[in-house]
């Protein structure tokens, strides 16, 4: 809870037992308590911001006003005042208990010595078509967002967690209901990177990384990660994945939603459907890749012109962002190294001796449960009721898996396993309750693993940091498998 919250509520848990337990009904107490719990309610709005959340502490004045004056009436009864107190107990329970689980929660500074810069783009593909729209004529478009090394200013204010948030949690309750009521206060939630800040001067060229969300989320979803990678000198260019994100807000307001059709296709287990539709992704990436090119020529906002390194590009995704890693190291030349946070590998086969290319898996235990272990599987598919053809499905894709796995990581690749994490776990969503630690890993101690383990990853095969040891970081770690596969 933020500060003037918490002062709120403590106001009126005294105001409260006051008026309960007080045997004198005293007019000029009261209407102090009653003027400091009202002052201190016009301060928390204006200062930090009204939210559904608070709701129970803004009432929690009129009805102590209302008390007061029941009091003060007649004697009161010993019955009236047991349940007086039971229930005005459990009201103000509520009004804890809201904010507190459902915070304006903070996310942690980075730790580099880059300020954090940050701006979007507007680019679309003129070569490609758009296939999720009716139009004919619609081309391909994507919403990317850059984080940068930046110079240090105190003339900007720090960019919004999440840009257009409104948008993002319309598209969010097509998969879980009352997400706009329940977390529109994350518009108070400030990140850690300042908007069009000046790009640092202290190297003459930043090494560029990619950054592919997993299906349905959008290109935040991983903010304490790319903070830290943009503070400790990397530039990270997040996309949106059109029709596949969450909801994507285009520069003059449109919105595009999240796919129906396509959403139904993840849902159905369709493990070939889901290997065809990622190459959308893939030239989605492979297009962000030729237009860096183009604004290292010359960038339209002044910003990186000159700047990027492209001869050190490296990728990293989550979920179906994950598996997009994988194929573009595949593919595309530019991309020298790359990290899968707990995906599914989709798409074309993956050879048996490997992708080629420095590659790491960052596996949740709950997913490779899920996809290993076969009893636990069976357990798992039980529990959510998954029966009959679906079943089927999933049940041939976790055999599918195992080899494909194998697959990825032979010939010198990386795992790391972190212990009591779930598929979620991998992004900034178990922030938004500390209900999401009952039962996992602190959300921000697997935070602190993610981002050593990818900062050290990309310093060694894309820096060629000779001091960049994956094995001396592992060490640190106690709630970790780490293993590197032998090469061929």
């Amino acid at each position: 809870m933020r500060l003037f919250e918490i002062v709120l509520i403590i106001i009126n848990f005294f105001t409260l037992g006051w008026l309960l337990f007080s045997k004198k009904n005293s007019k000029k107490v009261s209407c102090i308590l009653f003027g400091i719990s009202f002052v201190t309610t016009l301060i928390q709005i204006f200062a930090e911001g009204y939210r559904i959340q608070v709701l129970p502490a803004y009432i929690c004045l009129p009805l102590n006003v209302l008390i007061f004056f029941l009091k003060g009436r007649k004697p009161r009864k010993t019955w009236k005042f047991v349940l007086g107190s039971i229930f005005s107990f459990l009201y103000l329970l509520i009004a804890v208990a809201l904010p507190a689980l459902l915070p304006v929660f903070s996310l942690e500074k980075p730790t580099g010595p880059y300020q954090v810069g940050t701006v979007t783009y507007d680019w679309t593909d003129e070569n490609r078509l758009e296939e999720a729209t009716k139009d004919p004529s619609d081309k391909r478009e994507l919403m990317v967002q850059v984080w940068y090394p930046a110079e240090k200013t105190d003339n900007l204010k720090r960019a919004p967690y999440i840009k257009d948030l409104s948008a993002i949690l319309k598209g969010g309750e097509k998969t879980v209901p009352l997400v706009s009521f329940l977390l529109s206060h994350l518009k108070y939630v400030k990140s850690n990177s300042y908007t069009d800040a000046k790009l640092s001067g202290k190297q003459e060229k930043y090494p560029l990384l990619i950054f592919s969300h997993g299906y349905g989320a959008f290109r935040n979803a991983n903010t304490f990660e790319v903070e830290e990678l943009a503070s400790q000198g990397y530039i990270v260019v997040g996309i949106d994945h059109t029709y596949d994100a969450a909801a994507t807000v285009f520069s003059d307001g449109r919105v595009a939603e999240l796919n129906q059709d396509t959403q139904k296709m993840f849902y159905s287990g369709s493990v070939d459907a889901m290997d065809k539709h990622n190459e959308i992704w893939v030239k989605d990436v492979e297009f962000v890749l030729d237009t860096v090119e183009k604004i290292n020529k010359k960038d339209p906002l002044n910003h990186f012109t000159g700047k990027i390194d492209l001869d050190k590009i490296g990728m990293f995704g989550h979920s179906y962002g994950g598996a997009t890693t994988a194929q573009v190291l595949m593919r595309d030349p530019r991309v020298k190294a790359g990290i899968n946070m707990d995906g599914y590998l989709y798409g074309s086969s993956i050879p048996d001796t490997g992708v080629s290319k420095p590659f790491m898996m960052m596996d949740a235990d709950d997913s490779m449960k899920m996809f290993l272990d076969k009893d636990y599987l069976d357990k798992s598919l039980k529990r959510y009721g998954i029966t009959g053809d679906l079943r089927k499905r999933y049940e041939k894709s976790s055999i599918k898996y195992g080899k494909i796995r194998s697959n990825a990581i032979a010939n010198g690749g990386y795992s790391m396993l972190i212990k009591n994490t779930d598929h979620t776990s991998f992004s900034d969503m178990y922030l938004l309750s500390p209900l999401a630690k009952i039962g996992r890993e602190n959300p921000r101690t697997v935070f602190k693993i993610i981002n050593d383990f990818t900062l050290t990853f990309f310093n060694k095969y894309l820096l060629g940091d000779s001091s960049a040891s994956l094995e001396d970081t592992a060490k640190k770690y106690k709630n970790i498998e780490f293993t590197q596969t032998k090469h061929n």
